[in-house]
């Protein structure tokens, strides 16, 4: 009798994002009966995200019913089948998010943009999250790429990585924000919910915080991943110091306008977490950064009795402390 293939290390994944699906499809279906927007292009949307949302749901218990039957489960576990399905996943699940956190749509937020289904708004992210771990489990064990063990291996890398994920969603958040209440979207709006000039100069302002955060994060971890696994960089460390340092006082200043009380950030929404988030990445990336080089300081010091080395052995010795910045 042939023995039971072992278990898919992402089952508890897969049951995860079932339960997950499950409720936040009960919680949409709710918001779309409570919804106050009834325009034709809302009504079209809702039914877009209820009809993913089923879809999600089907498609994740059809994975976890496959998984606890060991004849059929060969099918599934580690095949392209299963690649393909969460390459779906992953694309309806993202376009949900969009759709649900959208005010124009009445689903998880309102028309000030404040949250008004915590259910639907924070269980659809979690979701989002599920499938993204879903995705890097998969390629892990298919193709033996381990992006989270590679993020934690080369220093700072994961950080940089989360603030350009962050400054992708505050980049979006705002133009999303901008689309509905000062651009062309906004016609046929209520006075009440257009935005005033702070408020949509706030959403530019939100754009171009999030473009930046996203474009030099990105160019850093390219550095990081390319440049500098082929040797040392002398360079890069001060990059990293000045560009984390640059970007936290920006989304200092941006934390500032944005969530004011006029700001498009001051209701808890997207553009509210990702100002926060990119701030507070920023700082553990400058902190991160600071350490090294007061440690290095004090290294170089010790062994020149004292006496301040300079810039370039300082440089050196940051390079032997972190691996060449890898």
């Amino acid at each position: 009798m042939p023995s039971a293939p072992p278990p898919s290390p992402r089952f508890a994944l897969w049951c995860t994002f079932l339960l997950l699906s499950v409720v936040t499809l009960g919680a949409l279906v709710e918001a779309r009966a409570h919804s106050e927007r009834q325009s034709p292009a809302a009504q079209t949307n809702q039914n877009y995200a209820v009809a993913c949302c089923t879809i999600l749901v089907l498609l994740s218990l059809m994975v976890v019913v496959l998984h606890k039957r060991p004849a059929l489960s060969t099918v599934i576990l580690g095949t392209k089948i299963e690649g393909v399905i969460v390459l779906i996943l992953l694309s309806l699940w993202s376009a949900l998010v969009a759709v649900v956190s959208d005010t124009r749509h009445g689903l998880a937020t309102d028309s000030t943009g404040s949250i008004s289904n915590g259910n639907l708004y924070y269980f659809s992210w979690a979701g989002l999250a599920t499938g993204v771990a879903l995705a890097i489990g998969y390629v892990r064990s298919v193709w033996g790429i381990d992006a989270s063990e590679e993020l934690q291996h080369r220093k700072r890398l994961k950080h940089w990585a989360w603030l350009a994920f962050v400054g992708l969603v505050q980049m979006g958040s705002s133009a999303r924000l901008f689309d509905n209440h000062c651009g062309r979207a906004s016609e046929g709006l209520g006075e009440a919910e257009m935005g005033t000039i702070k408020f949509c100069r706030g959403c530019q302002l939100g754009i171009a915080l999030g473009i930046v955060s996203a474009v030099l994060s990105v160019a850093l971890i390219g550095l990081k991943m390319g440049i500098a696994s082929s040797g040392k960089v002398a360079w890069l460390f001060t990059a990293e110091m000045i560009t984390s340092c640059f970007v936290a006082v920006c989304q200092a200043i941006g934390v500032a306008l944005l969530t004011s009380l006029d700001g498009p950030g001051a209701c808890i929404n997207n553009l509210f977490y990702s100002s926060w988030g990119s701030l507070v990445v920023a700082v553990l990336l400058a902190a991160s950064c600071a350490e090294d080089w007061s440690a290095a300081s004090v290294e170089v010091k010790a062994s020149n009795g004292g006496r301040y080395g300079g810039v370039d052995e300082e440089s050196e010795r940051l390079q032997s402390r972190s691996g060449g910045f890898s």
